[in-house]
């Protein structure tokens, strides 16, 4: 600390002087100093920790530095001086029981949000996404806005550990957002959030780890190539893309998946494991999976290959 240095720095030329007879030293003298030092660097966080500890520290601090310098003629013995730090801390418990409330004295409460954002310009043919994630909200969607990338992170520090990086090389950009949750967290779903803002131009590849995630994927104007999923124990909602035939894989355990399918948009699924299906509306079972009705006249086409264990599976039609 720089208080600590400078203080460092007083005793030094204190036992400097001494040694060219400037100021006559002694053991007591020396140990004094080295406890007012101690108690000063304690005392000085009054002033951004403002607590009875830290004003009793400063004040008895002051009175070392008064006894071995003899100001005003004070000379205590060590048992005056035991009682002299009783008295600081003592006075600095009332000081702050009567005035901590003020505005001088009230601590400024810290923030422990971080919020990380990048946001670049149309800059790339292809987009890479990739999202590792666990207990947080998460949102893809086309952006409105003239840009390629938007793309914010949100979350409580003392909960989560994240990071947002985006890389450009030639003609493909690749975001990586990761949020996850510390040791012993539990139940804080909405202490983090990911957004992501995509143009509807790049053709987007898209990846995902998701873990006690509320996801929304809103592929619909984006024009997504494939995208891979796995999810644990989430809830789920994907909306294929109506601008460019697609792939899907989706890897999900305890998971409840909603496909919010366009109208315009066939899609042929393949499944493998247990799952739960709520809706066959629109579905005609062929060759080991289903396919939508409007296969043939459909404008885009997307194929979901789906992995599951113990989920639920519900269709929409939008």
């Amino acid at each position: 600390m720089k208080i600590g240095a400078i203080i460092a720095i007083f005793i030094g030329i204190v036992i400097i002087l001494s040694g060219i007879s400037s100021i006559a030293i002694s053991f007591w003298f020396v140990v004094q100093l080295i406890f007012a030092a101690l108690f000063l660097n304690s005392g000085v966080k009054v002033f951004k920790y403002p607590s009875g500890e830290h004003l009793g520290s400063l004040i008895f601090s002051g009175i070392l530095i008064i006894d071995a310098f003899g100001i005003w003629g004070v000379d205590w013995g060590f048992w005056e001086l035991f009682l002299a730090m009783i008295g600081s801390y003592l006075v600095g418990w009332g000081l702050m029981s009567i005035f901590g409330n003020s505005k001088f004295m009230r601590r400024t409460p810290k923030s422990s949000r971080q919020n990380l954002s990048i946001s670049r310009p149309l800059e790339a043919d292809e987009y890479n996404v990739d999202i590792d994630a666990n207990l947080t909200k998460v949102l893809l969607l086309d952006t409105q806005r003239d840009k390629g990338i938007d793309a914010t992170l949100s979350f409580d520090k003392k909960s989560f550990s994240g990071s947002l990086n985006y890389n450009k090389e030639r003609n493909s950009a690749v975001l990586k957002a990761k949020c996850k949750a510390k040791a012993g967290v539990s139940s804080v779903l909405t202490k983090s959030r990911i957004n992501v803002e995509l143009n509807s131009s790049p053709v987007v590849r898209f990846n995902a780890t998701l873990d006690g995630v509320d996801a929304v994927l809103d592929f619909s104007n984006i024009k997504l190539d494939n995208a891979s999923i796995r999810s644990n124990i989430s809830r789920l909602s994907v909306v294929p893309s109506k601008l460019r035939d697609s792939r899907i894989d989706i890897d999900c355990e305890i998971t409840s998946l909603n496909l919010r399918v366009p109208r315009e948009v066939g899609v042929i699924i393949v499944h493998q494991g247990e799952l739960n299906w709520s809706s066959f509306d629109e579905l005609v079972y062929r060759e080991n999976g289903y396919v939508s009705r409007n296969i043939e006249t459909a404008k885009k086409v997307c194929q979901l290959f789906i992995k599951s264990e113990m989920s639920k599976l519900s269709i929409d039609w939008i």
